[in-house]
């Protein structure tokens, strides 16, 4: 199939993510060209100009798709006003572990354009879904009195995302590390005693 041919917006958007994905999992965040992502979708440079100002920008964009799925998931699992509070929380690391998999080497490339000069102001605007979401957790479960009533929602919030996401990073991040079980229910059981035991 002509690569080149015309197509809908989204779909070349997508077709130059995917190969985006494919140079960036080969070559790194250092390594990898324009004209590298180019020649695996097979199109000009001028077409990926159209969609992006620059890899950091392709790096953002799968970011975003990212936390859009991961939110999707938390969604579709968690029943934050009617369950148990660790329910919850259960319900939201496995379901943002699960999706982090699926974009082990997006995280992975963002660590490293992190060091690379990636901007990272841009970076943690794509988790503001996931913040908005973590504040009303802690609004729903300090009302409820799961935590203590003086914690304050938008600094507990940050807290709660840095643990969940710096854990899978910091794991991914070492080579050979995968997430067992074991592994997701210590994360719940640290947050979980963090935020119940902590006192302002």
């Amino acid at each position: 199939m002509d690569k080149r041919r015309k197509l809908p917006t989204g779909v070349r958007k997508k077709q130059l993510l995917n190969a985006a994905r494919k140079v960036l999992n080969q070559k790194g965040y250092s390594l990898a060209r324009i004209s590298d992502i180019v020649k695996e979708a097979g199109v000009s440079q001028g077409t990926f100009y159209l969609y992006f100002s620059g890899k950091e920008d392709v790096v953002i964009e799968l970011g975003r798709e990212l936390i859009g799925k991961a939110m999707h998931e938390i969604n579709a699992t968690c029943d934050p006003e009617n369950e148990a509070m660790e329910v919850t929380l259960k319900g939201v690391i496995s379901a943002y572990y699960s999706t982090c998999l699926q974009y082990e080497d997006v995280i992975i490339s963002a660590d490293a354009g992190g060091s690379s000069g990636l901007n990272q102001l841009k970076w943690n605007e794509i988790y503001d879904p996931l913040n908005k979401y973590s504040t009303r957790l802690i609004s729903i479960w300090r009302a409820r009195g799961d935590i203590d009533a003086g914690v304050d929602d938008v600094l507990a919030s940050w807290l709660l995302i840095d643990t969940i996401n710096g854990s899978m990073t910091r794991l991914l991040g070492r080579s050979g590390s995968r997430v067992s079980q074991d592994y997701e229910n210590q994360v719940v059981a640290w947050t979980l005693a963090a935020l119940k035991g902590y006192r302002p």
